[in-house]
């Protein structure tokens, strides 16, 4: 019989299996997950770019994904996100990682300048969201992960 061995994002379906094996899917998964939240925030600052009718120049693009991937790794580290995997830390990492790379942007780049910084950071946050839950959307369903919001809670008939 197949069982969810815990309740947390990136978690599958095994049989009884070893504790090497059970560490080697968690790393797999745990990488899996940082590839796809990678591809999530690159793709962010492509689009944005394209956007803005700016080609993905290497400084242009830089400049913009550097204060990004930086602000991620340090928080992700910070909150535990690839250790956990489930939804509450990627948007907690989202939450505190994303306005302080869109402010660090800012300030390196000079603009946007006044009232314009709350839309651009307001914009951000939407956009980084909805390409973060697509990255790990494609992950589930190449994966056949359930992910957290879609699994029956402990206990409940449906499991």
């Amino acid at each position: 019989m197949m069982a969810w061995p815990s309740w947390e994002y990136g978690a599958v379906p095994v049989t009884q299996s070893s504790s090497a094996e059970r560490s080697s899917l968690r790393s797999a998964r745990r990488g899996t997950l940082m590839v796809a939240d990678s591809l999530a925030l690159l793709a962010f600052v492509a689009v944005g770019l394209r956007s803005h009718h700016v080609g993905l120049v290497a400084e242009v693009a830089a400049r913009n994904a550097v204060p990004l991937t930086l602000a991620w790794a340090l928080v992700s580290a910070v909150i535990g996100t690839y250790r956990r995997r489930d939804l509450a830390s990627l948007v907690a990492t989202w939450a505190v990682a994303v306005p302080i790379a869109l402010l660090a942007r800012t300030w390196w780049v000079g603009s946007p300048r006044g009232g314009r910084i709350a839309v651009f950071v307001g914009v951000g946050l939407a956009a980084t969201l909805a390409f973060l839950l697509l990255g790990r959307a494609v992950v589930a369903a190449l994966t056949r992960v359930r992910p957290v919001w879609r699994r029956p809670a402990p206990g409940s008939a449906a499991q």
